[in-house]
């Protein structure tokens, strides 16, 4: 029984790790980052000999099978580049959870009141 309650406390100690490590939501976003060359449309430029510029686009499958590119800004790239990877993060930590949560059910050691606080 003590082994339990002391595999119980190390399992939602690195649960609470996990929700403690995640980042903000606020800064969170859903979509790839994808590099593509455009043209300007000037016949002078170097991009109307096969010398396109470089651009960068968010892009993101929307319900009902649209998807949506937006273009993103060098000065903006840093940031939405890093709220795509706090999505991934999100998500991944969506994942060890559950996995701890079903590490908690298997040996029949989550809380009857899941309203309880943390210890």
């Amino acid at each position: 029984m003590e082994s339990n309650e002391r595999e119980r406390r190390q399992l939602k100690a690195r649960k609470q790790a996990i929700v403690e490590a995640l980042p903000s939501f606020a800064e969170v976003m859903r979509g790839s980052l994808f590099e593509r060359g455009i043209r300007c449309g000037k016949s002078s430029c170097r991009c109307a000999r096969g010398h396109e510029h470089p651009s960068t686009y968010l892009g993101v499958s929307l319900k009902g099978g649209k998807t949506v590119q937006i273009t993103v800004p060098v000065k903006l790239l840093e940031r939405v580049e890093g709220m795509v990877r706090n999505y991934s993060e999100v998500w991944a930590a969506l994942e060890e959870i559950s996995e701890i949560n079903r590490q908690l059910l298997r040996r029949r050691l989550l809380e009857s009141n899941p309203d309880a606080k943390p210890e």
